[in-house]
């Protein structure tokens, strides 16, 4: 094969591999993402050995919205440090954080939104993340099978996605997913989610089907 020919192969390639970079930072530049680490302030959600979910949950959602950043997708998040949502005063703190998560959500215009959470259970050999997604939505569906898909890729395991009735499920009408990222109740998964290498590659993962995602949507 002459010179001048691969050259021109590889000037095709390079123009077509462009195109498509281009055209995936256009997309992703149109999508808002709302991130929402669960809990907070005096809500720690589970606590095992000391280790506290929303600190957890904090730490992951901080590298997906840097993900989500880099990738010149929009973002939102909904803490950015160890405190819950509610005024200083509210009789009821946790019912006010929630009404406050959920009010951020319809006011961002957001796309897609993903609550993110740790699991506990009282078998402690049960393990692995889990999706949770929108009853009778059919976006927020395709939008669990893909994560838990992508999950399931990573951790080896066969876990299937799940819905539940979550406060940010019944009051807020954007498309939205609640991510279970493991069981602080099962010793080894508590320590991979103390770790942050795992953390980051959790994080990695929802990004990874938050793109995918899209992708499919634009199809």
């Amino acid at each position: 094969m002459s010179i001048k020919i691969i050259w021109f192969i590889f000037f095709v390639i390079s123009f077509v591999s462009c195109k498509s970079n281009d055209e995936l930072v256009f997309l992703n530049q149109e999508k808002l993402i709302f991130i929402d680490p669960g809990h907070g302030g005096k809500d720690h959600g589970c606590v095992f050995d000391n280790v506290y979910e929303d600190s957890i949950n904090l730490k992951i959602a901080s590298y997906l919205y840097e993900e989500i950043i880099i990738h010149h997708f929009m973002g939102y998040i909904s803490r950015s440090d160890n405190y819950d949502l509610a005024s200083l005063y509210a009789k009821n703190r946790k019912n006010e954080d929630l009404k406050k998560r959920a009010k951020f959500i319809e006011q961002s215009h957001c796309d897609v939104f993903i609550s993110l959470h740790l699991n506990s259970y009282p078998n402690a050999s049960i393990h692995g993340p889990m999706v949770y997604y929108k009853k009778e939505n059919e976006l927020s569906k395709k939008f669990a099978s893909i994560l838990q898909s992508n999950l399931n890729e990573f951790t080896k395991l066969d876990k299937i996605i799940h819905t539940s009735d979550f406060y940010l499920f019944r009051n807020t009408s954007k498309t939205g997913v609640l991510v279970e990222c493991g069981f602080l109740s099962n010793h080894e998964e508590r320590k991979k989610l103390m770790n942050e290498e795992y953390q980051k590659n959790i994080a990695h993962v929802i990004y990874q089907s938050i793109e995918n995602y899209f992708l499919l949507e634009a199809i």
